[in-house]
């Protein structure tokens, strides 16, 4: 109970701080000190918070790249720091406009140039994904999670259209994530605990792909492969677990 108390304090102060430090030096240029304090401080600090390890698979599939749309399995409210860790490359995301609204950290999140949708108005919305491509398309890596909001079950759920319009608007190249075992470490409603967060980079979608296929075609494919993937490490954590069950 203590460690935990512990932990979540300093989950805390850590986002306050490193999104106050971002917003003070938001007038640097090329995103201030966002991919400094995002790839090695906040990510890795808050998994080293919560007692989570990380393994990465893939990084051979997103080096040497300039831009991408980033599409990812929704498991835990870890899954922006535990990609944000994993990648050599600075991480912007689409957030939910509520987050905005945040002192310090909506306002440090907004600084740095990050999207924010309303959901609940549809042509806004769409705004939003233009303003996101172009921003892609002058050099950003932005992470969205296609099925709209954490899995309460741990299943990949349907995906919705909104990643795939903002690759349509390019076309812009998309790069499917799979992440298994941050719903370990925070499961909806759950208590922070400890474990290993693995996260997965898949070959990219192309350009021509995303022009050629529609809308539907694009959101089906990505899910099959993400859920290709996700079964993979989720098959690796069966495997090691059976394993350490026969050595003791």
């Amino acid at each position: 109970m203590v460690s935990r108390v512990f932990r979540g304090t300093g989950i805390l102060l850590l986002c306050g701080l490193s999104a106050f430090f971002i917003l003070l030096c938001s007038w640097l240029p090329k995103g201030g000190i966002y991919p400094y304090v995002s790839k090695k401080i906040w990510g890795p600090g808050l998994l080293w918070c919560a007692g989570a390890k990380l393994r990465v698979s893939g990084l051979e599939n997103i080096r040497g790249l300039s831009n991408a749309v980033l599409i990812a399995n929704h498991q835990s409210l870890f899954d922006i720091p535990s990609i944000t860790a994993a990648l050599p490359i600075p991480v912007y995301f689409i957030a939910k406009k509520e987050l905005k609204k945040i002192p310090i950290f909506g306002w440090g999140m907004a600084s740095i140039g990050m999207v924010f949708v309303d959901r609940n108005n549809r042509d806004a919305a769409m705004k939003s994904m233009k303003k996101a491509s172009k921003q892609i398309a002058k050099g950003k890596f932005i992470l969205t999670f296609p099925e709209g909001t954490r899995s309460k079950d741990g299943e990949i759920q349907t995906f919705k259209k909104g990643s795939f319009h903002l690759a349509k608007n390019g076309p812009l190249r998309l790069i499917p994530i799979a992440i298994s075992g941050s719903r370990d470490i925070l499961p909806p409603g759950g208590k922070l605990q400890s474990g290993l967060v693995k996260v997965h980079i898949g070959a990219p979608i192309t350009e021509e792909t995303v022009g050629e296929k529609s809308i539907a075609e694009l959101s089906k494919l990505a899910h099959l492969k993400i859920a290709e993937m996700v079964s993979q490490l989720e098959g690796e954590k069966e495997h090691r677990e059976a394993r350490d069950s026969v050595t003791h």
